[in-house]
Formats: C-alpha cells, sequence, structure tokens
C-alpha cells in the first residue's frame, strides 16, 4: 500500500470554507434576517429608541387562532422567573407576516421584574426602566420545537412587551396574577383561566422596533435571536407588580428582581418596522378601552370548525356537529344482519 504524505492528510482533514453570504436586497424580509450573521452575537438587553433606529418597511404582521382557547393554562414559578406555557387540542397560534419568512408558532410566555416601580425591564426605552416586561417566546414550526428551533438564527422569536405603572389594575395581566398565591414556593405550578391569549397579549401588525441579539442559557449557551418591542403596552397596578416579589426563589426568599443588565448597543442595527402612530415618544401611551383583538382563524379552522373548542363554537358549527353525529350513529350495522340487510342498511 501506497503511504500517503502528511501534506494530503492535512488537506483532507481541513474543513471546507464557508461561502460568503450574498447580501440580499434592501427592503426585503431577507436584508433583516442577513444581519443575524453579523449582530446575532451581540449582547442583550439594550436601550430601544426611535432616535437612531432605521425605518423599514414590512408585510403587516398576521396573527393566527389567539382567541381560540386553549385546553389548558399551566403558570409556573420556576424559582427565577414565572412561566406561561398553554396545550390547545389541535392547532397553536402563531404569527405569519411581518419580518417573518415562515409560520412561527407560540412556544411560552416568562416575565421580568425589580424590587420597586423604578425598575424591573430587561430594555430601556429612550433610556427609561420599567416595572416589568413580558417575553413572548415563537419559534419557527419547521423546527417542530423551540429546543430544537434555537439553534438556527432563524429559529425563535421574542416579542418584548414593556409593563407601564398603572393607576388601574390591568385585566390583561389579573387572570395571571389570580394564580400567584398557589405558586409561592419555588418549583411549583398551577391552572389558570384557560383564556385565549388575546385576553393577555396586546396584539399588532405595525410600530414596533427590531434587533438581533444572543440570548445566554443558564448552561452559558449563546444562541442568536431575533427580538421585537412593540410600541403598544401593558400596565400594572402597585399592587399587581408587588404580587411578583411575593414569589420565592429556590433559597426560600422572595424573587425581588429578575431583570438583567443593560448592554451597549455597539453598532447594530435598531429597525423601526412600518411606523404609523405619533413619534414623540418610542412607546404608546396606555390605552383607555381595551384594543379589539385582530386575531384571524386558521385556514385548518374554518375548513374544520368541529377542531374548535366549545367556547369558540357557535350555535351553527354545534348544531352542525350534532347533526353529523346523529347521521353518525344512524348508520352503524348491526353486525349480525344478513348481508342482504347490511346492503340495505
Amino acid at each position: 500500500m501506497e503511504a500517503k504524505s502528511s501534506e494530503e492528510f492535512v488537506a483532507r482533514e481541513k474543513p471546507l470554507e464557508k461561502e460568503p453570504t450574498v447580501e440580499p436586497p434592501y427592503g426585503t424580509r431577507e436584508w433583516i434576517q442577513y444581519w443575524s450573521e453579523f449582530e446575532g452575537h451581540l449582547p442583550t438587553p439594550i436601550n430601544i429608541s426611535i432616535t437612531g433606529s432605521l425605518v423599514y418597511k414590512c408585510p403587516d404582521l398576521k396573527w393566527f387562532n389567539f382567541d381560540v382557547y386553549p385546553h389548558k393554562v399551566k403558570l409556573t414559578n420556576t424559582g427565577y422567573t414565572l412561566v406561561i406555557s398553554s396545550k390547545w387540542r389541535t392547532e397553536r397560534p402563531y404569527l405569519l407576516g411581518g419580518p417573518f419568512l415562515e409560520k412561527h408558532v407560540l412556544s411560552q410566555i416568562h416575565f421580568h421584574w425589580g424590587a420597586n416601580m423604578m425598575e424591573g425591564s430587561d430594555h430601556t426605552v429612550d433610556d427609561r426602566r420599567y416595572p416589568g416586561e413580558m417575553q413572548v417566546t415563537f419559534f419557527r414550526s419547521e423546527y417542530l420545537t423551540q429546543e430544537e428551533a434555537i439553534k438556527y438564527p432563524d429559529g425563535v422569536t421574542m416579542i418584548c412587551y414593556l409593563i407601564k405603572y398603572g393607576v388601574n389594575p390591568d385585566d390583561r395581566l389579573a387572570w395571571v396574577i389570580e394564580g400567584f398565591p398557589r405558586i409561592q414556593e419555588a418549583q411549583t405550578h398551577t391552572r389558570i383561566g384557560p383564556l385565549p391569549m388575546s385576553r393577555l397579549l396586546p396584539m399588532f401588525y405595525e410600530d414596533y422596533f427590531l434587533y438581533w441579539g444572543k440570548l445566554e442559557t443558564v448552561a452559558g449557551e449563546q444562541y442568536a435571536i431575533k427580538w421585537l418591542i412593540p410600541r403598544a403596552v401593558l400596565f400594572a397596578s402597585f399592587d399587581q407588580m408587588k404580587q411578583f416579589r411575593k414569589l420565592w426563589d429556590p433559597w426560600d426568599e422572595p424573587n425581588l428582581r429578575n431583570f438583567r443588565p443593560l448592554q451597549e448597543r455597539e453598532n447594530r442595527h435598531i429597525f423601526y418596522i412600518n411606523p404609523h402612530w405619533c413619534q414623540y415618544n418610542s412607546l404608546l401611551p396606555i390605552p383607555r378601552i381595551p384594543e379589539p383583538s385582530i386575531s384571524i382563524l386558521s385556514h385548518n379552522y374554518l375548513k374544520n370548525p368541529w377542531m374548535l373548542p366549545p367556547q369558540n363554537r357557535t350555535e351553527e358549527d354545534t348544531s352542525a356537529q350534532e347533526t353529523q353525529n346523529k347521521s353518525g350513529s344512524s348508520a352503524v350495522v348491526d353486525p349480525l344482519a344478513s348481508p342482504t340487510q347490511r346492503d340495505s342498511t
């Protein structure tokens, strides 16, 4: 056998160089995704402001199935944060349009808060920190799970709602906070609701910020994440925010704060997608009346109304289902009948 030279072995073991990505045309959604390669490793959270952001046009963001009641909603005190996870018997809520090139399904929701009303939010807006922040995780449906999707730069998106101080309590948070007394200890969970996610999430189709940055896990792993910060906000009364601080950490002490330290923006892009409202402030004021839902039923639900939970069915859907059940039961064949009788049935 002919001996191989060391140069040949080195040449074989040398990994193939990754071809440089061609920059997509400006104005496309692919151009937004392109910057994940260069800015996805930058630290988060950062300060957000209209000043210095890049105005960019995208299709309207569409929300599907957020009015559909889940089968169950679980509220968990992990000891470090508060997590809301929901299950649907059929199709989950998802997002399309906006900066997304594909469907992103809802995964889970968690919160950040501080020891007083002057701190708590992960992000700051116009150099101001707010009492809290709700972060909603979505992942690309093709990856099937969040654990798999987070390995890819187009896999996971985090929508971050700032929580302002309000004199009156926010009804959207009230049905979540109702379960807090049952999960005061770390590593405990309870059921709440269930109510559709439109009862908690302010939905928007325009007027939001987007940037790229890394998410670092407790194990030290780092992943590129797309961060969306809408100008629409939640709000909470003093007593509502106080309930968050009553939750215990793993050492059976009140978990007074869990927000992360602010990071430098560096030279990354902050996209300001489809500006619409008055731009005097980077966040919109607290709405006087609840915004109407803009959720859309997906094609699967429209084509198969029986997939909807009872709370979402109309009288027509219920009567059609009853008729179908009756017709199905009348067509049951007696196994002891003769072949002639079966054919006539």
